[in-house]
């Protein structure tokens, strides 16, 4: 098969669905989820795990019945006091393709909303595309399955998150409301689109001068398939980026301006939307010249969000474990920051199994495929948790006390497997990485065995 590069690749690999490059979620997505990598070493007598460690782990491990969203909410009612009082439940995922994962996710977020009540849910997806979802789980506007592929990401346009969208639906349709919402940033072509299109309804003197000013990240920016141009905006010079940021700039500027003005015309609800458009374009152009990461943009948009809802409210997030965790520079670190102990994280973990990703060789991409995890690592954080006779379970973190019997394995970094997207299975050994999980989680949701996510077609919005 020919190798898909990142710039233009169709991603095809039966049973998969053709994705366009788009898929490969930028460029954060292969590479950006994971940390310097660790050479494993190779031991064919690894040491056993400690007994007591084997023992602290057997105590606090609670097991589960299943993953799948039908279950009854009976089996995890330990939830409960795992959130306690918190206002935002961060959960991550050790890959971008484990249904096991995904949906056991929805599972949480259906207990959260139905037994805690949790009202709000957001994704690691580019914020103005998620509304439209929105839109759909609140009132039924558009197609779920469309939608779904107009947030540009292979990773989510899968069954078990298709599956939970419904269940969304039908959950507000019963008199609820339960929102859908991104935090990402990745794509700025709708947040263009939508600062004019607001324009033209509250000033329609200044669309032209806005529409010239926003052009050069415009001519750049994806189309409502997530395709950019074969030139993009990271290939653009030093002083074209520059010259385009103070543009973007002024146009944000100008809203700030009219604030008074346009709120009277359109609403307070709908200046903030616009406003939040144009910070997402900026953002975009702030992480294509480095001057701000995706993960700060990431963080941002939450707490802006969050902020949006109102004070009462609380939020489920989704996102990989790297970026839910309070690792420095990630997402969960910044928002630590902002909630302290109002925020708990829930990372994820296996042993075996399957995934989905897309095959990497070197620099070269060759589409989706399923991957198989290699075997965990000796004394790795994989290994100690493997020594749990329940095939899955939660372990809450917190409850390794320094210095406790059986508590040693959590105090020090050891290997973790972090993979994103892209998996290259001539080096699995890289994908292992050096740790400090109770320091960057509170509770990790360990599986001996995960299955694959199954990808869906492709149906993309015609517009934005």
């Amino acid at each position: 098969m020919r190798p898909c590069r990142r710039r233009s690749c169709s991603l095809t690999s039966a049973p998969f669905a053709v994705l366009p490059a788009a898929a490969l979620l930028s460029l954060a997505s292969c590479a950006g989820d994971a940390t310097t990598p660790v050479e494993a070493p190779s031991d064919p007598d690894p040491p056993p795990v400690p007994a007591e460690a084997t023992a602290w782990i057997e105590r606090n491990a609670i097991p589960f019945e299943g993953s799948h969203l039908s279950l009854p909410n009976s089996d995890i009612g330990f939830l409960r006091d795992i959130v306690g009082d918190a206002r935002v439940v961060s959960l991550g995922e050790n890959t971008h393709g484990t249904r096991d994962f995904f949906e056991m996710k929805a599972r949480i977020l259906r207990f959260l909303v139905e037994e805690m009540g949790f009202d709000a849910f957001a994704i690691e997806a580019t914020w103005p595309e998620a509304n439209r979802l929105d839109d759909y789980v609140r009132r039924g506007e558009g197609d779920a399955a469309e939608l779904l592929s107009g947030l540009y990401f292979w990773t989510w346009n899968t069954e078990s998150v298709l599956e939970m969208i419904e269940w969304m639906r039908a959950h507000n349709a019963a008199g609820s409301d339960l929102g859908f919402y991104g935090f990402d940033m990745q794509y700025p072509g709708m947040a263009l689109h939508n600062v004019l299109e607001y324009l033209a309804v509250v000033d329609p003197d200044r669309v032209d001068a806005a529409a010239s000013r926003l052009e050069c990240l415009v001519r750049v920016a994806n189309n409502p398939s997530g395709r950019f141009p074969e030139t993009r905006y990271a290939d653009q010079t030093a002083d074209y980026r520059a010259a385009c940021g103070t543009s973007l700039g002024d146009v944000r500027d100008s809203l700030v301006a009219h604030r008074a003005d346009y709120e009277a015309t359109g609403g307070e609800d709908a200046f903030a939307l616009a406003l939040q458009s144009m910070r997402v374009a900026i953002q975009y152009h702030l992480m294509i010249t480095g001057d701000q990461s995706r993960d700060q943009s990431m963080a941002e948009n939450t707490v802006w969000l969050h902020r949006r809802l109102g004070p009462e409210s609380r939020i489920v997030l989704w996102a990989h474990n790297f970026h839910v965790s309070t690792q420095p520079g990630a997402q969960g670190w910044y928002l630590r920051s902002s909630y302290g102990d109002a925020m708990v994280i829930l990372g994820f973990s296996h042993e075996s199994g399957t995934f989905t990703g897309v095959r990497q060789r070197g620099s070269s991409y060759f589409g989706l495929d399923q991957m198989v995890l290699d075997a965990v690592r000796p004394l790795s954080y994989e290994h100690h948790l493997s020594t749990a006779a329940a095939p899955r379970y939660f372990l809450d973190l917190r409850n390794g006390e320094v210095g406790a019997a059986g508590t040693a394995w959590l105090s020090n970094p050891r290997l973790f497997r972090t993979i994103g997207c892209c998996y290259n299975p001539d080096s699995p050994s890289s994908y292992w990485n050096q740790h400090p999980v109770a320091e960057w989680y509170d509770v990790l949701i360990h599986y001996g065995v995960t299955r694959p996510t199954v990808v869906l077609p492709s149906r993309y919005p015609d517009s934005f």
